[in-house]
């Protein structure tokens, strides 16, 4: 017998499309959870918080410490979530982000993105206009190796020293991604180091028991 596919390739969609929300739903919460415990970050949403007044004690009163210290976590954690900048991109998952929608909304994306790239070659390379602040952007975020969501997420003195470095030259551009690699291979080193002589350390340490 024919089986129709179309209602299987459906449901699969609507189970991935669940599957990956809730994933993005779960990074969030992870990103949340760990800037709570970061402590520049806790101190500034204390901070927010004692300043609304939302710590004081009247909104505490009757409460056990178990339930105090719940709340309190609550409080802070709605502050970082609406309040403050946590970094590395993270946002809040809404419906537009599963899966089936980015799907149907593929082709727009795509000849979207097509028209901006047809934009930038007709201006830059074509017509060879000077680079206006949209572009050396664009070209900043490249170099770093950041998506969208993450270069919002970069503070705007984290921006401000990379634009000072005029990465949109390739000159500028290549120097800073031989300077990085540089950098990555001393960490890496040091790193090696580091464990080359904890491993001797332990080789080389006297047991306690070696007078017995």
């Amino acid at each position: 017998p024919k089986v129709d596919v179309a209602p299987v390739l459906i449901m699969s969609l609507i189970v991935l499309s669940l599957i990956h929300y809730f994933h993005k739903h779960s990074a969030y919460n992870r990103a949340i959870d760990y800037a709570l415990n970061v402590p520049h970050i806790r101190n500034q949403a204390k901070q927010l918080a004692e300043s609304e007044g939302l710590l004081e004690k009247k909104f505490f009163k009757g409460m056990t410490k178990e339930e105090q210290r719940l709340q309190e976590k609550k409080i802070l954690r709605d502050i970082v979530e609406s309040k403050l900048d946590i970094q590395g991109g993270y946002q809040k998952p809404e419906w537009t982000d599963i899966l089936a929608f980015q799907l149907l909304m593929l082709p727009f994306n795509l000849g979207k993105l097509a028209w901006f790239h047809m934009k930038r070659c007709y201006k830059y390379t074509i017509m060879r206009q000077e680079f206006d602040d949209e572009e050396k952007d664009y070209r900043t975020r490249k170099v770093v190796g950041l998506s969208e969501m993450q270069w919002d997420a970069v503070s705007e003195e984290k921006k401000a020293a990379l634009y000072k470095k005029e990465l949109w030259f390739e000159a500028n551009k290549e120097a800073y991604l031989e300077e990085r690699k540089d950098m990555e291979r001393i960490a890496k080193a040091t790193s090696n180091k580091y464990k080359q002589q904890k491993r001797m350390a332990k080789k080389e340490k006297v047991p306690e028991n070696w007078n017995d």
